[in-house]
């Protein structure tokens, strides 16, 4: 049973999801109260709050995040006890030391959100598998505003269901305004859709968008580039979505992707033309992480990348059918950071 003590520990984090300060605090007052769970507790807490301002790949990450599992290994069970009890979710997960995400329909969050809230306060992630028909209550429901992250991949599984009025109801949810990261891949968003999305004002704080395996083209890909409303993107990912070369440009061409660092084209028939544009990008050198892998390229698009390779941490250019000659000047440009195989 939680204390009055540690509950108004608890409410200070939700009260400043993002700042890690009250965490470790609490970190302390655990290890204070010295039982061999709070210690556990308050380890996990700190180890997870550094992993987040560690670089991937990290030698010290590395080795925290190894301690992290160990202890989830052996405290997970007893500290998603309740939950379980209740039905509420599956797959849960913690973040900065504290349960922050899990998976369950859109009409169980819906309906149980209070006990879900009640349970896990810090719950900030939430993805909802094959959500078709659920997605317009999930929209109007104040539980939304909790979450930071929602997965709604592949929503419909038979082809039919009106899922395209469902997500833009969710477009244009008010409850959707503290959404940061939104996973929307595989729910065939046409132009349509992918218009609806760059006109929605609600959206504003997205830092991550997936949009992969949907069809809304080139011409999709210029409505997203004048969006005014996605400008806090970090992380854009655009996979198989038909983009072309054409929609590759204006993507380039937009001017309020400034804090973009990683960009996701791999299998949109992008050849050097394209890689020409995104290249010359104003956003371009912003850039950490670029996969744009299997498209053709061709040497000419291998040789416009390997004059950038001061800004790239990772490329992926695999399944590119670059010859030997692009290859061997692409890995002296970039070394381990890009992917070719």
């Amino acid at each position: 049973m939680t204390t009055h003590d540690e509950q108004a520990f608890l409410n200070a984090i939700v009260a400043a999801p993002d700042d890690d300060t009250p965490r470790l605090v609490f970190a302390d007052w655990l290890d204070e109260r010295g039982t061999d769970d709070d210690r556990a507790r308050a380890a996990l807490i700190r180890a997870q709050c550094r992993i987040e301002v560690l670089p991937k790949g990290n030698k010290e990450r590395k080795k925290l995040e190894r301690e992290a599992k160990a202890i989830l290994k052996a405290n997970e069970l007893k500290w998603t006890a309740e939950l379980r009890a209740a039905k509420l979710g599956t797959k849960w997960t913690f973040r900065r030391g504290f349960l922050d995400g899990g998976t369950m329909s859109p009409t169980s969050f819906v309906e149980k959100g209070a006990d879900l809230f009640r349970l896990a306060p810090t719950l900030r992630a939430m993805t909802f598998p094959n959500a078709a028909n659920e997605v317009t209550e999930l929209a109007a429901s104040p539980y939304l505003e909790r979450l930071a992250s929602v997965d709604l991949t592949l929503m419909c599984t038979c082809g039919w269901c009106g899922i395209d009025e469902e997500l833009r109801d969710l477009f244009k949810s008010k409850n959707a305004a503290n959404l940061r990261c939104l996973n929307v891949s595989r729910d065939r968003i046409d132009l349509g859709v992918a218009g609806a999305l760059a006109r929605a004002k609600v959206l504003t704080n997205l830092t991550e968008l997936n949009l992969s395996d949907n069809p809304f083209g080139p011409e999709g890909g210029a409505a997203l580039a004048k969006s005014k409303h996605l400008s806090n993107l970090t992380s854009l990912n655009l996979s198989r979505t038909n983009l072309q070369s054409e929609g590759t440009r204006a993507i380039a061409t937009a001017k309020q992707f400034t804090t973009l660092t990683a960009l996701y084209l791999s299998g949109n028939t992008i050849d050097a033309d394209g890689v020409a544009a995104l290249v010359a990008a104003p956003w371009f050198d912003g850039l950490k992480e670029l996969d744009l892998s299997a498209n053709p390229i061709t040497e000419q698009g291998a040789k416009a990348l390997a004059t950038v390779n001061e800004n790239l941490d990772q490329l992926d250019l695999r399944a590119t059918g670059l010859g030997k000659r692009a290859t061997a000047h692409l890995k002296s440009a970039f070394g381990t950071r890009v992917k070719l195989a």
